[in-house]
């Protein structure tokens, strides 16, 4: 069948092909459950003959819908959100969705600013681990959002949930003979950053042992690396840190310092990034079900307002090791608090 002038086939050239009208092959395309099974087979075989590509635009003004997903990211450089990233691009690209990826580069204005320019040219949102609050995004108007790692009243949330993995790391560390450990804490407004410290205290008092919270400025590698010397003065035999990305700088700060990991101090992160299992000594971990997660939040793009939850896993590697006679002297057991380290 010959195409059209312009060289570009048509719905038309598909309706032609498989005997049908235009616009069944519509219905066929947008809303396929309204098709018969014979009819849906008929039109897809002719689409697939022809190699028909459907206008984007034209198919948005009889449904409505643009077919665009806008995913806001604080950070895309974090091994993390992009894990979730292409676990949402997968799940998408399934549903014939299409991804805008917006990095706000950890700035909260820009999650709203993002919201009000992309609100008319996308169906939903999927907001990773948003730093504002429901009422401050209400730009988003009757556009469909997911929260990921944040509860939003009548929203859809999946949340990524590490208390009690969080809770299995530190009677993992106890059990190796640890007393005094430091606690690297993640961004105070942050869901996530707030279950894992509530849980580092609930579990530190219920086994016993002494964590001590150093506030960091940034939960990135450097921030991390920096707080090397208020680590050391901790006295602490275990660290354990709010993402991966912060045990790494732990990691990197002490092996400068020279001290030993496992041998002198354990270091335990959350995440399990790529690279968690390629340093040396390979990090322990809480691994965060991000492929499972990107499935969730398009599936939730329905606008169901539920909540998924889901449940990191501790993962056991050779950043942690049993308490050293020399370590377990030095730290002295309780003792005060050092001046520098407080809690959050």
């Amino acid at each position: 069948m010959a195409q059209r002038q312009s060289g570009r086939v048509t719905i038309l050239d598909v309706a032609a092909r498989a005997g049908v009208h235009a616009g069944t092959v519509s219905r066929a395309l947008t809303r396929p459950e309204k098709v018969a099974a014979a009819t849906r087979e008929r039109v897809q075989e002719a689409v697939e003959e022809l190699g028909f590509v459907p206008n984007r635009a034209a198919r948005g003004l009889i449904t409505g819908r643009t077919g665009n997903v806008a995913v806001i990211v604080p950070d895309i450089t974090n091994p993390y959100f992009a894990a979730l990233v292409r676990s949402i691009e997968h799940a998408a690209r399934e549903s014939q969705l299409q991804v805008l990826l917006v990095d706000t580069g950890e700035r909260r204005e820009e999650e709203v600013r993002a919201a009000r320019s992309l609100a008319q040219e996308v169906d939903g949102f999927i907001v990773l681990s948003p730093r504002r609050l429901h009422r401050e995004l209400d730009a988003l108007g009757s556009t469909g959002a997911v929260f990921v790692n944040r509860r939003v009243t009548d929203r859809a949330a999946v949340l990524l949930r590490a208390a009690a993995a969080t809770d299995e790391a530190l009677r993992h560390l106890a059990a190796l003979g640890h007393k005094r450990l430091a606690y690297l804490a993640g961004p105070k407004g942050s869901w996530a950053a707030q279950e894992r410290r509530a849980a580092v205290r609930r579990t530190s008092s219920a086994v016993g042992m002494t964590a001590v919270e150093i506030d960091v400025a940034e939960p990135t590698f450097e921030a991390a690396a920096d707080a090397a010397a208020r680590i050391s003065r901790t006295r602490a035999t275990a660290v354990v840190a709010f993402n991966d990305q912060m045990a790494l700088g732990a990691l990197a700060a002490l092996s400068r310092a020279g001290i030993a990991v496992p041998h002198d101090v354990s270091v335990v992160g959350c995440d399990d990034v790529p690279m968690a299992a390629m340093v040396a000594p390979p990090l322990t971990t809480i691994a965060m079900p991000t492929e499972e997660a990107g499935a969730a939040a398009v599936r939730l793009l329905d606008g169901s307002g539920s909540t998924v939850e889901l449940f990191g896993s501790l993962v056991v590697r050779d950043s942690t090791g049993p308490v050293t006679r020399r370590r377990a002297t030095a730290s002295g057991g309780g003792g005060r608090r050092p001046s520098g380290a407080g809690r959050g």
